[in-house]
C-alpha cells in the first residue's frame, strides 16, 4: 500500500498566525498590537491597579474608544494637595480616574452598572472615578 506523507504548514505561517493571534487577543490593557480601538493608556502607575478594574477599563475601551487613566495611586501628600478624601481608595491604589475618547455619558452609565465597580462618580472636569469599595456615589 502506498502511504502519503502528511503535509505541514510552513513554519513561518505558523509563527505569523501565533503572533497575530496573541497581538489581537492580548489580555493586558493597552497592549493591543494591531492598533484597534481598545487601548488603555496609564498616566500613572498601573502595576498596583486591581485586575477587576483593569478588565472594566478594557471593556470600556472596546465599547467607547481609547481610555486614558489620569490617576491611580496617590501618596498622602499628593492626595491632600488635590483635595482627595483622607481615606481615599486612591491611597491604597484601589481606584482610578479616567476619560474616554468616545461618549462619556454612555461610558459612565456602563461602569455605574458594572458588578466589578463599587464607588463611581462623574466629575465636572469630564473624568470618571471608579473603585473597588462598596457600591456608592457621592
Amino acid at each position: 500500500m502506498y502511504s502519503q506523507k502528511p503535509r505541514h504548514l510552513p513554519r513561518y505561517l505558523v509563527i505569523l498566525t501565533l503572533v497575530l493571534c496573541l497581538a489581537a487577543c492580548s489580555s493586558r490593557p493597552g497592549h493591543n498590537l494591531l492598533g484597534n480601538r481598545d487601548t488603555v493608556h496609564y498616566q500613572g502607575p498601573s502595576w498596583c491597579v486591581p485586575w477587576r478594574l483593569k478588565r472594566v477599563l478594557r471593556k470600556v475601551a472596546r465599547k467607547y474608544g481609547n481610555v486614558t487613566v489620569h490617576s491611580t495611586y496617590r501618596s498622602w501628600w499628593h492626595n491632600r494637595k488635590v483635595g482627595g478624601a483622607p481615606r481615599s481608595a486612591h491611597r491604597r491604589c484601589k481606584a482610578v480616574d479616567f476619560s474616554v475618547d468616545g461618549n462619556m455619558g454612555e461610558a459612565y452609565f456602563f461602569v455605574s452598572k458594572h458588578p466589578s465597580v463599587g464607588g463611581h462618580k462623574r466629575y465636572n472636569s469630564g473624568h470618571i472615578h471608579i473603585d473597588t469599595g462598596r457600591k456608592r456615589t457621592w
